[in-house]
């Protein structure tokens, strides 16, 4: 064999795992691009009701913790322990997705999501407002007029 035969042959075989590489990640951008949800929302369920929708498929329970009265960051702030009753979400037929519909009135509120009872906190990756949460991550921001 020549050098010019083994080159090819490892160019061949790097083309063949930079697709197979390309595609597994493919099929995650597609998911993440088809499965895209809307950032909270005003809704028409009840006086200042707005939506909030969160993706984990894998979660057990996720909560909506946010600086609002009635939240107090799931309780974080008040009494300085994380309570799995405030703001917990649903996914009712299992897809996923988990819901909450909660009155805020007009203003400007934080918030993020807990994961399986508080152990993981993320930032809405579908509302692109955000600021520093002064803790290394951010929270995500909510204006309502």
């Amino acid at each position: 064999m020549t050098w010019l035969t083994i080159s090819r042959r490892r160019a061949a075989g790097f083309a063949l795992l930079a697709a197979a590489l390309l595609g597994l990640a493919g099929c995650g951008y597609t998911r993440i691009l088809r499965n895209r949800l809307p950032s909270p929302h005003r809704v028409e369920d009840f006086e200042n009701a707005v939506r909030f929708q969160y993706e984990a498929p894998q979660a057990k329970h996720v909560n909506l913790c946010g600086n609002w009265a009635d939240n107090t960051w799931c309780g974080t702030q008040g009494t300085g322990r994380f309570d799995q009753t405030i703001g917990a979400m649903q996914d009712a037929d299992g897809d996923g997705i988990w819901e909450i519909v909660i009155p805020l009135k007009p203003g400007r509120y934080m918030y993020k999501f807990a994961v399986d009872w508080g152990i993981r906190w993320e930032h809405d990756q579908n509302n692109p407002l955000a600021e520093e949460d002064g803790f290394g991550g951010s929270n995500s921001i909510l204006i309502l007029h």
